[in-house]
């Protein structure tokens, strides 16, 4: 195997690094401002379009975001774990411009299939094969979001974190601006989808200007480049991706697919209920989309930990980190679901009310998820990715089951019953691989899981419970003294070190 290579001055100034600190700082500011903007833009199109148009707006966003990544088998969620061994041994130009031509050309296969075959796909996206405006739209926003997907994963394996957080936000509020103007002028929704392509094809600016300034300047190794040694080593990674994220995509939208195709009634009513469904998730998604930020900006600079044999390190930032999340989120979902009844009379007219109904429960699964995307990190640094699969191949099983045995019987509160309960087995089943793999299992894991449970016997109760968690006696108390105690020391190394 080649050396490892020493980094050049070139190599520091074309990419240098966002601590860890730092970026977590930008990111989070940046989210705040981001999700304040998505939030509002749920709001808008709950406002401005009938149940079954927020239902289809639903299923074409998620078809786009979701699905495009298993369409690439996987083959751009590498780049977190392989870029910084690439690069720190000068080939990171031929590794990407490999990757890069494989993902365009299934990228273009994929765009292909859905030009081909319309009426099928929307059949099964929208319940309406002769929508072929729409579905075209979809299939040119999967083209938009490869390009964009591919950019951002690259930019954020090299700890640019600031210009990935960017081009996050530039999304989000172009997208925002777009929808606004074009459903007040009485805009529909094929035009909606063009209006997220056109956000995403801005967006992608900032990503392109820095890799275009820093891309020449990368160290390059006059040792020959070996691709079947590439190959070998990323393709069951690769695969590992993939599987992971067939399953977990697949199992996000399985439940809205089967309320669509599966619950009684006629193609209006199924559809309305994916809408009611959707405004229920709007408030607890913006947590998942936080929790999914955190795991990407966090992966990077676990993998450098890890590969530099800090696997004690990788454990605590993890162990602080979902404890954290867990009282955070909870805490927040506690207020949000005091505020709700208030915020579905007057900001969503009063029109959801099985949303508003289901709004616990649905914070519960969102928070497992929430953790479960953070806590899965460790499986990928350690090159354990197939066991987050495994977690989630048996969490969607059960979930395929129960929404086909409640869905006749409870119709939409069955959905997420089978959701909720789905989501906390492949929770506990990505703990019990972690700790196979050396993550110990202690009690403030425990802890993190059981709490957002408390959100089901009600918001006050909550509270109550979160505050005497967080201020906590005896192992707690000393538990969260060592925490900040860590939190503070590493701040003030970052100042220093730039990880």
């Amino acid at each position: 195997m080649t050396q490892p290579a020493p980094e050049s001055k070139q190599d520091v100034r074309s990419f240098a690094a966002d601590s860890l600190a730092i970026g977590m700082a930008v990111m989070l500011a940046m989210t705040i401002i981001q999700r304040g903007m998505g939030f509002f833009r749920g709001i808008w199109f709950c406002r401005m379009l009938d149940d079954a148009v927020v239902g289809q707006w639903s299923m074409a966003y998620d078809f786009i975001t979701m699905m495009t990544p298993v369409m690439l088998l996987g083959l751009p969620g590498s780049l977190p774990r392989y870029v910084e061994h690439y690069r720190i041994r000068g080939h990171l130009p031929q590794f990407v411009r490999r990757l890069l031509i494989a993902t365009g050309i299934l990228g273009a296969i994929c765009f292909a299939g859905i030009m081909i075959a319309p009426d099928w796909f929307g059949w099964l996206v929208f319940l309406e094969p002769q929508n072929a405006a729409l579905v075209y739209s979809v299939g040119v926003g999967v083209v938009a979001i490869v390009v964009f997907n591919f950019i951002y994963q690259l930019v954020s394996s090299l700890r640019q974190v600031r210009v990935a957080s960017m081009m996050q936000f530039v999304q989000s509020i172009a997208f925002t601006v777009i929808a606004v103007i074009w459903l007040g002028v009485g805009g529909g929704l094929v035009g909606l989808v063009y209006g997220f392509i056109a956000a995403t094809i801005l967006s992608m600016v900032p990503g392109l200007i820095s890799l275009a300034s820093g891309w020449k300047g990368l160290p390059i190794s006059e040792e020959p480049f070996a691709p079947p040694a590439m190959w070998q080593r990323l393709l069951p990674y690769a695969a590992a991706i993939w599987a992971m994220n067939l399953l977990t995509n697949t199992f996000t939208l399985s439940d809205r697919y089967m309320i669509l195709h599966m619950m009684p009634g006629s193609e209006e009513v199924t559809q309305a209920a994916v809408g009611q469904y959707h405004s229920g998730r709007i408030i607890p998604m913006l947590l998942v989309s936080l929790a999914t930020m955190v795991s990407g900006v966090l992966m990077p600079y676990l993998t450098a930990d890890w590969e530099a044999g800090k696997t004690q390190e990788v454990r605590e930032k993890l162990r602080r980190i979902l404890f954290a999340m867990s009282a955070f989120f909870t805490a927040g979902a506690a207020v949000s679901l005091l505020l709700a009844p208030w915020f579905f009379e007057n900001a969503l007219q009063d029109r959801y009310s099985a949303g508003l109904a289901m709004m616990p429960m649905t914070f519960v699964f969102c928070i497992w998820i929430s953790l479960g995307n953070i806590g899965q990190d460790y499986l990928w640094v350690a090159e354990k990715g197939k066991w987050v699969a495994v977690a989630i191949g048996v969490g969607f099983a059960l979930n395929i089951a129960m929404n086909y045995a409640l869905l006749p019987i409870w119709g939409l509160h069955g959905a997420v019953v089978a959701t909720l309960v789905s989501n906390g087995v492949v929770l506990l089943g990505l703990w019990v691989a972690m700790n196979r793999f050396g993550y110990p299992l202690d009690q403030s894991t425990i802890v993190a899981t059981l709490l957002p449970a408390t959100l089901l016997m009600g918001p006050w109760v909550t509270l109550v419970c979160v505050a005497m968690v967080c201020a906590g006696t005896g192992q707690t108390r000393s538990w969260c003294g060592e925490a900040i105690d860590h939190a503070k020391a590493k701040f003030a190394s970052q100042r220093k070190i730039a990880v």
